[in-house]
């Protein structure tokens, strides 16, 4: 008897268990027996990092999504909400596709341009579909849906950025001063090498006497100052043609400057009716010789004796 009472008390929890779970099952069963669900969104459910700017979600429903009827489609409309995390509703607009109507594709975009709502960055939004959603054929969803997603931080992807760029410029300076100083350490080591020769190293290295190549280093340093004497004189001539260039250019803008008369003329023959009117002066001039004056101007003392010894004679 007592076996018989355990075991109706065991079916009877095993039955108390198990009935929430059948009732879910015939629940859901019930509720996608029409086929019609979600069967991708971008942003998926659960995603992060979504963009803040032109906030939108694209949806795909497993049947078309136009309805012929204009009240149906603004019902669907009315379907849809889009909350953060603490129920603050953000203004939204649904869009229909034509071309991709027969692959239910629905989209929602945020619709905070004459508002003072703004979206956020690093934050939780919920996009909520209402059970009374219909497709073209009529079927409703049957069921509530959400799709929740976060956006990106954008703090911390300044941040990342400012980083990045900082270890870019960073980097980019590095490798050119050291790629500078390395070009710069290669030429030094070339102009050693070219400017000094140990005799004796080299004449241990070719196996020739120290005396030859000395001679060698001798001439190679001779035809080196050489050619340097010649590019030096190149370079003087071609300073020389420059500086000729120019002078006789400069000659030649003075000439074009310089305007000559090959003969005078009267300023009546260039136009200009400029009279000159001369009045003669009637007044005695000062510096006449009077008549029998003793004492002619500009006459020496010993003129003046001399002339009065022959008037004694």
């Amino acid at each position: 008897m007592k076996k018989i009472g355990a075991l109706i008390c065991l079916f009877l929890m095993t039955m108390a268990v198990l009935a929430p779970a059948s009732f879910a099952a015939n629940g859901s069963d019930s509720s996608s027996s029409s086929g019609f669900t979600i069967e991708s969104s971008t942003p998926e459910d659960g995603a992060t990092g979504v963009s803040v700017e032109n906030l939108s979600v694209k949806i795909y429903f497993s049947k078309e999504m136009l309805p012929e009827s204009k009240a149906i489609r603004q019902a669907n409309n009315k379907q849809f909400k889009l909350t953060t995390k603490k129920g603050k509703e953000i203004p939204i607009r649904v869009y229909y596709s034509h071309k991709e109507k027969a692959d239910g594709l629905m989209m929602v975009v945020s619709d905070t341009v004459d508002t003072d709502i703004q979206i956020r960055g690093n934050t939780e939004y919920v996009l909520t579909i209402g059970e009374d959603l219909q497709a073209t054929d009529g079927t409703r969803l049957g069921h509530e849906e959400t799709i929740k997603f976060r956006t990106l931080d954008q703090s911390k992807s300044t941040m990342v950025y400012t980083i990045m760029m900082i270890v870019m410029i960073v980097g980019m300076v590095f490798f050119s001063v050291r790629s500078t100083k390395k070009a710069m350490e290669k030429e030094q080591e070339q102009k050693n090498k070219q400017d000094t020769v140990n005799p004796y190293k080299e004449a241990k290295r070719t196996g020739k006497s120290v005396e030859e190549i000395v001679e060698k280093d001798k001439k190679k340093k001779a035809k080196q100052a050489e050619a340097a004497a010649k590019q030096r004189a190149k370079e003087a001539e071609f300073e020389a043609e420059l500086d000729a260039m120019e002078a006789e250019r400069e000659a030649k803008r003075k000439a074009a400057n310089t305007k000559k008369v090959t003969a005078p003329r009267p300023i009546a023959a260039a136009g200009s009716q400029y009279k000159v009117t001369v009045t003669p002066d009637n007044k005695p001039q000062n510096n006449q010789k009077k008549k029998g004056s003793t004492n002619p101007k500009n006459q020496t003392g010993k003129q003046k004796n001399s002339k009065n010894r022959n008037k004694k004679k």
